[in-house]
């Protein structure tokens, strides 16, 4: 009875030990995957890759062009702010720049963003310019 008791947690600890908490990283894009807010450099807005959405900015690029964005949940966007997720979709439009069009709280909007550097942990991003629709 020991040994089953003893094998039994043996197998347990073994199946929550493999479990798979590496970052998948897409080498044919590396703009697919979810992106944190970091900082805000040069009129560049950075980002790290992460696993999932943090309570901030955040951008989850999918490979079939839709997305979804994390951010201000209303009008006002001074402390404390609130934040909700809001479905997209993105296209790229040449090189370094892609178009999103992606609901907030008024509505739906469309704006562009310049990719100035994108790597497996870090996205460096310039907003363009944005329509309300």
């Amino acid at each position: 009875m020991k040994k089953i008791s003893l094998i039994i947690t043996l197998l347990i600890t073994l199946s929550y030990s493999c479990s798979k908490d590496e970052l998948e990283i897409d080498s044919d894009n590396l703009l697919i995957g979810v992106w944190s807010y970091s900082d805000f450099q040069n009129n560049a807005t950075i980002y790290n890759r992460s696993m999932e959405f943090t309570e901030n900015h955040c951008y989850k690029f999918n490979s079939d062009g839709s997305l979804l964005e994390r951010k201000n949940s209303g009008w006002c966007g001074t402390p404390p702010i609130s934040y909700a997720d809001y479905q997209g979709s993105w296209k790229i439009l040449n090189d370094t720049l892609i178009e999103v069009v992606v609901g907030y709280w008024g509505g739906d909007m469309s704006y562009k963003l310049d990719i100035e550097s994108v790597t497996a942990s870090s996205l460096k991003i310039v907003y363009i310019d944005g329509t309300n629709q």
